[in-house]
């Protein structure tokens, strides 16, 4: 037992422990920290397990720590090397089967190991027989070592590959990794080769707790875990920029993939050759650019690119004595395509005969076209960082503002016309649409307003309605006057009535909708009696006022669908389509009795007279429209024998007759 030596490999060990937490704290942002906690926690169970066996209290318990102690001795540089891939960017290397074979030796040692009782493989000769450090053993033992150095050595070859070409900032990283890495092992090949201050310990997994703090210091000093090189290769090798490296002679030292995109095909291998003979096909452009160290854009003409931004380094040693050139180009081609389109599209705008405003997402102008300024009188430098407000002529409602800008902010279009104001205060009619410019996550960037001026056509729709309102002022007037013709054309003068002639016309139009629709006819037709005595005793104007008010009182009590005309002379008639004879003689007794309690002043004197009505219906008592009339007219000369009543027309005593209503007066 030695209780001295566990404590020292029991704090070696929580020193692994450590730096394996501080790694896998690391793990989802860090690709190199699985492999560091690896190698940690294999080294804290070599320390940890070397430690148990030093306090175990017989030498049979020692022997079978000891003996687990290999499982970190053999796993800590498979995990070193692991690290160094990904370290120095080569972790594309570790497929499935590259870990296999990785592992491959480690397990098969563990398992020689612990079987060597029964083929002597590992241990040979040389049997464990109590606890302290394993020194030699069988054929296998070598080959596990060598295996074992090996993987360390590729992963320090590596590591100083790396730290050769890396910036200063990671050269002093890859120290620290490199030195972490190669201190435990250093002191292993020291007391391989016999050094060993404290007898019969392994110091090797105590020099792990100088690589546990040196990885501790690189994790928070140098951002180990975050910050790692990436490698020549895959800077380079992948770049979308085609990189070339020549000498003072024009010999390419180094190409990268896209610069062989232009090189002559058939090429074994472009390195040493003159420049000349790997990009023949460009002969003619190296004179022109050869003592050149710039920038400068190279128009082709050949496949597969068209244009190129070339640039030239010359490459100087610490001397300052130039040992090359750093030849790089990308292709341009379309930029140059998108540069000649966007030309098109600002001389598109700036010569539109439409003007153009586009504003920020805020509505703040950014830019308008030389027609916009035309039309209104203002420049770009007076309008950037305004709004389109300053347009505003105060006389458009401002819902229309609202509703545009919650159109076109949820990325639709807007259409409409506007009343705008131009800077010397005019006003003018624009039609404008605002369309709202989106990038590829659909947010809006910017609006695009184009503004046609049609304050001519305005004005000249204006002045053509004013022209309607006043042509249909016109076609009322002459549409009222025909209106009022056509009155004149159906109307007595006198009376107001309809004449015989529309009366005639209408009442046929009756009687042949009656074999449609059945249904009765009346016709009531009167006179005024000694009418004659009225005009020769107190003039015609006498008579004719009476005969107005009877037209006036008919009119007043007659039906819509009523026709009530003057006949002729003193003599009216009242169309009733769909009046029965008793409702027509019931009526015309009404209009008897009312006309004879009529009184009319003619002067001084005052007098009464009284109507004589006859009525005639069809079909019962007519088959036509004379035999009706004539019907109605005999049934009025039977009324005016007596004077002052109504007659219905009665065929089997009037039919004979031959007299008319005007023999009587």
């Amino acid at each position: 037992m030695n209780l001295t030596y566990a404590v020292w490999l029991t704090v070696s060990s929580g020193v692994g422990v450590f730096v394996a937490y501080l790694a896998w704290q690391r793990r989802q942002t860090a690709p190199a920290a699985p492999a560091l906690f690896m190698l940690m926690l294999s080294l804290a169970f070599w320390s940890l397990t070397y430690a148990i066996s030093w306090i175990v209290p017989s030498d049979a318990m020692g022997i079978f720590w000891l003996k687990l102690t290999y499982v970190g001795a053999v796993s800590a540089p498979v995990a070193f090397f692991v690290l160094v891939l990904y370290f120095v960017d080569r972790y594309a290397w570790l497929t499935d089967r590259v870990y296999v074979l990785l592992m491959f030796v480690p397990i098969l040692t563990i398992f020689l190991l612990w079987t060597d009782p029964w083929h002597h493989l590992f241990f040979g000769d040389y049997p464990l027989l109590g606890r302290g450090s394993i020194y030699h053993g069988g054929p296998w033992f070598y080959v596990s070592l060598v295996y074992l150095y090996a993987l360390i050595i590729a992963g320090s070859v590596l590591l100083i590959r790396t730290h050769l070409r890396s910036s200063q900032f990671y050269q002093r990283q890859t120290r620290v990794v490199l030195a972490g890495a190669l201190l435990p092992w250093l002191v292993n090949f020291l007391m391989l080769l016999g050094w060993n201050p404290a007898r019969g310990l392994d110091l090797t997994p105590l020099a792990f707790t100088g690589t546990g703090l040196l990885f501790a210091y690189g994790i928070w000093g140098y951002r180990m875990m975050d910050l790692i090189p990436v490698s020549r290769d895959v800077l380079v090798e992948n770049m979308d920029d085609a990189i070339l490296v020549v000498d003072t002679k024009w010999r390419v030292v180094d190409i990268n993939p896209k610069a062989l995109e232009l090189a002559d095909s058939g090429l074994d291998t472009p390195i040493g050759r003159p420049l000349v003979e790997v990009f023949s096909r460009w002969r003619h452009i190296y004179p022109n650019f050869s003592d050149t160290d710039g920038r400068v854009e190279v128009k082709l003409d050949r496949p597969p690119f068209s244009n190129l931004d070339l640039q030239i380094a010359s490459l100087k040693d610490r001397q300052g004595h130039m040992v090359g050139r750093l030849v790089t180009w990308r292709d341009i081609s379309a930029q140059k395509q998108t540069e000649a389109k966007l030309r098109v599209f600002f001389h598109a705008v700036e010569q539109n005969p439409t003007a153009i405003v586009i504003t920020d997402p805020q509505g703040r102008i950014e830019y308008v076209n030389p027609r916009l300024t035309q039309l209104t009188g203002y420049g770009l430098d007076a309008l950037r960082g305004k709004t389109p407000r300053v347009f505003k002529s105060g006389e458009t409602a401002d819902d229309l503002y609202a509703r545009l800008w919650e159109t076109v902010t949820k990325g639709d279009v807007w259409e409409g016309e506007v009343l705008n104001c131009k800077k010397n205060g005019q006003v003018y009619w624009v039609h404008e649409l605002i369309a709202p410019v989106m990038n590829d996550a659909g947010m809006v960037t910017h609006f695009v307003a184009m503004q046609e001026d049609i304050t001519e056509r305005r004005n000249s729709e204006a002045e053509m309605k004013n022209l309607n309102i006043r042509l249909q002022g016109k076609l009322t007037e002459i549409e009222n006057l025909h209106d009022q013709l056509r009155e004149e054309a159906i109307r007595d003068g006198l009376t107001r009535m309809f004449n015989r002639r529309y009366m005639e016309e209408t009442l046929e139009r009756e009687i042949s909708r009656v074999e449609r629709e059945p249904q009765p006819i009346s016709v009531v037709m009167m006179d005024v009696d000694l009418f004659k005595s009225i005009n020769d005793n107190y003039g015609h104007q006498a008579g004719d006022a009476v005969l107005q008010t009877l037209g006036t009182m008919l009119l007043e009590n007659t039906r819509i669908s009523d026709i009530a005309c003057r006949y002729g002379g003193d003599e009216m008639l009242v169309v009733m389509p769909g009046a029965t004879q008793e409702v027509a003689v019931a009526r015309a007794e009404e209009w008897r009795a009312a006309f004879s309690m009529m009184e009319f002043t003619f002067g001084e004197a005052k007098i009464r007279t009284t109507l004589s009505l006859g009525v005639a219906s069809f079909p019962e008592q007519a088959q036509n429209l004379i035999q009706l009339l004539t019907a109605a007219d005999k049934a009025l000369y039977w009324a005016k024998i007596k004077r002052n009543q109504v007659q219905l027309y009665d065929p089997s005593t009037m039919g004979g007759s031959q007299f008319r209503s005007d023999s009587i007066r």
